[in-house]
């Protein structure tokens, strides 16, 4: 890997999206059924442990720590940089992307390749991953979360 590098990730989204990281109906119930079975059930759970706490002790850090997964979705890029052509070095990332759980889609254009997760109550469509390759680069946006595993299966 000493022809290649891997920038950071960056967060690629507008900072008002740190107010309301929602952007479809789809992802609003998705959520709301995540959060009144799931959190329900830890919270039932803490209070079954120690009956005699305060409810609000419980249900604010488990409302807070339910809430957090939502800003890790939040979209982000990073770039390899290649000595090389860079699609030599697309199969690695094709091979990397699907061990990871996405399918790759119809390619868009000849430049941009689109991996996905299979569809389903909790599938949201910012959740895909694109590829875009230049010359000696490749961009690859997706989920913050999703793009620094990836990351690391790269550099691995």
């Amino acid at each position: 890997m000493k022809s290649v590098s891997l920038s950071q990730v960056v967060r690629s989204h507008d900072s008002f999206r740190f107010f309301c990281p929602l952007q479809s109906w789809g992802q609003s119930l998705s959520l709301a059924v995540t959060l009144c079975a799931g959190l329900a059930c830890i919270a039932l759970l803490f209070m079954a442990i120690d009956p005699t706490a305060p409810v609000a002790y419980i249900i604010v850090p488990v409302l807070l720590g339910g809430l957090a997964p939502l800003f890790a979705a939040l979209p982000g890029k990073f770039q390899v940089v290649t000595r090389f052509h860079a699609h030599y070095f697309l199969k690695t990332l094709d091979q990397t992307i699907v061990s990871m759980g996405y399918s790759a889609q119809l390619p868009v254009t000849g430049h941009t390749r689109r991996y996905s997760r299979s569809t389903g109550l909790f599938h949201w469509k910012e959740h895909a991953i694109a590829v875009t390759m230049s010359e000696h680069a490749i961009t690859i946006d997706g989920p913050i979360f999703t793009l620094r595993m990836l990351q690391q299966k790269l550099i691995n």
